[in-house]
């Protein structure tokens, strides 16, 4: 690869400032390191990509997770540029292309508004789009605008192939005229906010398997790909059927609930089209365990926890269903700073009812408003500033416990993650 010499100078520059906050202890350096490198190059993305770009993994939820997979059935060619953080936005991308080994095939989580440029910038053979929910409207913006700036960069990159959920309306809205598409039905469990047309306004039908629109006639495509999930007497089994009719048992994934196992089926579907051995694929896979810190188990003061991340309604609402029943005790914390989105009333759309019959850490800055949530939930809580603090009062439940889920929104994650590094052990 033939990269432009202000561009490797820039990256040079990127790594010396990224090693600098390292040893000042300001986290990992990706940003930094991606910040200054492009600070110096603004075409270093482009200049980096040149044809390596495999695939882009966007969405609300579950991208972090859909690119590691997708990154890990993909190793079995070779090695893998690809974030080893969530770091998503344009100086993530140019930071996993910059330290990925040289040549290397590239996977990019993207955040979702940043999608337009990236795929500009770097030319995927495949993007994939998951779905699309409410998150940080401060930031985000409304969700149908949105998907209509997704609309329009897939009409600008015709040459692109689209791995998209067919199940979700608002990412049928945006990747519909795409030229190239593979549909694949990877479930909705979360409708709230794709309950009426982007189209039309018109409120949408829905059954178990389908949706529809009465007023502009729009209806969920039929899917090359489809996604299969069965909860029974606290068994579960997934499975990816393909276009073929062939069918890959995805119960066996280390990340737990539905969710993973649906990410998996739309990596399962990109590494089809990229030409990659599929049961290879689905093996590689079920090796990983944690992402990004997500899953593990880590030592945090004087309690082992599980750590869970959500971020949104959506996000929220898969995750109780992985939580251990009652009358087990969980924490949950709520931080409401500039990477959380600074509006909390979203946490009256999520369904804490779920937690009844167990006792709730609330913890965090918003803890008091998790608290009044849980209140009206019907869940019984204690408000902890510090769960984690040696002189913390805890009821005894929980000090009994070997290893407790502590469910956070991203900077209270990202603080008890990066705080417990050197003792985290695998899920």
């Amino acid at each position: 690869m033939n990269t432009p010499l202000r561009t490797r100078l820039a990256i040079s520059a990127g790594k010396l400032a990224a090693a600098a906050s390292r040893l000042a202890g300001r986290g990992e350096g990706m940003i930094i390191g991606g910040t200054v490198a492009l600070k110096i190059s603004p075409h270093a993305l482009e200049d980096l990509a040149q044809g390596r770009v495999a695939a882009l993994v966007s969405a609300t939820n579950g991208k972090t997770s859909t690119t590691r997979l997708l990154a890990t059935a993909m190793s079995q060619g070779g090695p893998i540029a690809s974030p080893t953080t969530g770091a998503n936005m344009t100086e993530g991308a140019v930071w996993a292309l910059a330290t990925g080994a040289p040549g290397a095939q590239a996977v990019l989580e993207v955040d979702e508004a940043y999608l337009p440029r990236i795929v500009k910038e770097t030319r995927p053979k495949v993007v994939l789009l998951a779905n699309l929910s409410r998150d940080q409207l401060d930031r985000m913006s409304e969700v149908a605008m949105l998907a209509r700036k997704w609309r329009k960069m897939i009409a600008e990159n015709p040459e692109v192939l689209i791995i998209a959920n067919a199940d979700d309306p608002i990412v049928v809205f945006a990747a519909e005229k795409a030229k190239k598409i593979v549909w694949v039905g990877a479930g909705q469990a979360w409708t709230a906010d794709s309950s009426v047309c982007p189209e039309c306004g018109t409120l949408l039908s829905r059954d178990e398997k389908t949706w529809s629109c009465s007023g502009c006639g729009r209806t969920r495509p039929t899917p090359s790909w489809n996604f299969e999930w069965k909860a029974t007497k606290g068994k579960t089994s997934a499975t990816a059927v393909s276009p073929s009719g062939e069918k890959f048992d995805l119960s066996h994934l280390s990340l737990p609930g539905r969710f993973n196992a649906s990410n998996a089926t739309m990596a399962l579907a990109a590494c089809s089209e990229l030409g990659y051995n599929l049961p290879k694929a689905v093996e590689l896979m079920s090796t990983v365990s944690a992402v990004s810190g997500r899953y593990a188990i880590v030592q945090s003061g004087a309690l082992k926890v599980r750590l869970l991340l959500a971020k949104n309604p959506a996000g929220w609402s898969e995750l109780l269903d992985i939580m251990p029943p009652a009358p087990t005790p969980v924490i949950v914390m709520i931080n409401s700073n500039h990477a959380d989105g600074r509006d909390p009333s979203w946490l009256w759309d999520v369904p804490f009812e779920r937690l009844a019959g167990r006792t709730v850490i609330a913890s965090g800055n918003r803890r008091r408003d998790l608290a009044v949530r849980l209140l009206h939930a019907g869940v019984d809580c204690v408000v902890v500033e510090d769960p984690f603090a040696p002189d913390a009062e805890l009821p005894e439940s929980v000090r009994k416990l070997d290893v407790i889920d502590c469910a956070a929104t991203y900077t209270a994650f990202q603080k008890i993650r990066v705080g417990a590094l050197e003792g985290e052990v695998d899920a």
